[in-house]
């Protein structure tokens, strides 16, 4: 099961002196990561490095993943933080670890084990009701007449689909979608799905 967690959510670790400030973040895009790298460099003025690895879902439902060693050794602090995010099964969502150096040198095998456990405790110290299942959505156009307007609106909100965008034409409204296939094989099971017409988005392949 892919999961993601609702909030944010911080934890610290220790090794051999070296402070390791874990973020876990719920996430969309990779330019909202290297924001907030940006905005913890900010904060943490006196820390040496702010590392991070992340796990986003595409519309095409691949899975794409990253990360950044800033200025550690290479491989040392985002493959293992990535590795410990896909054992766990975490998307759309990263991690970003800002290093406070101790003064001893950890090693190569050392920030792995210290960069892969902090990573590990901030993804365990959340309970499982702070992570919400990750399921595939479609976008789709729903047109129907004026007079059954509020009947699949209603369904709409039963099922849990989310109205994007609205618009008017003569014969009815046309409401922009967003729902999982759960909710689309509900509304296709309605008494209602004879009276709405249901087609892809222009951005849908």
């Amino acid at each position: 099961m892919l999961k993601t967690p609702i909030a944010e959510h911080h934890v610290e670790t220790e090794e051999k002196n070296s402070r390791f400030l874990a973020e876990l973040r719920p996430v969309s895009n990779e330019t909202d990561i290297k924001a907030r790298q940006r905005d913890l460099k900010a904060q943490h003025p006196k820390a040496n490095h702010v590392c991070y690895a992340f796990r986003l879902m595409n519309n095409d439902r691949q899975i794409i993943e990253g990360f950044s060693d800033d200025g550690e050794p290479g491989g040392t602090s985002g493959p293992p933080m990535l590795k410990v995010m896909q054992h766990h099964h975490l998307i759309n969502c990263a991690i970003l670890i800002t290093r406070y150096f101790g003064g001893i040198k950890l090693g190569t095998g050392g920030l792995q084990r210290a960069y892969g456990g902090a990573a590990s405790s901030v993804i365990c110290d959340l309970p499982m009701s702070a992570y919400s299942e990750w399921k595939a959505t479609e976008q789709l156009i729903l047109s129907c007449g004026f007079a059954e307007e509020a009947a699949v609106r209603r369904l709409l909100t039963q099922v849990g689909a989310v109205i994007d965008e609205e618009q008017y034409t003569e014969n009815g409204p046309d409401l922009t979608i967003t729902m999982t296939e759960e909710a689309s094989e509900s509304l296709s099971a309605s008494p209602l799905a004879r009276i709405i017409l249901l087609r892809p988005t222009s951005g849908s392949a």
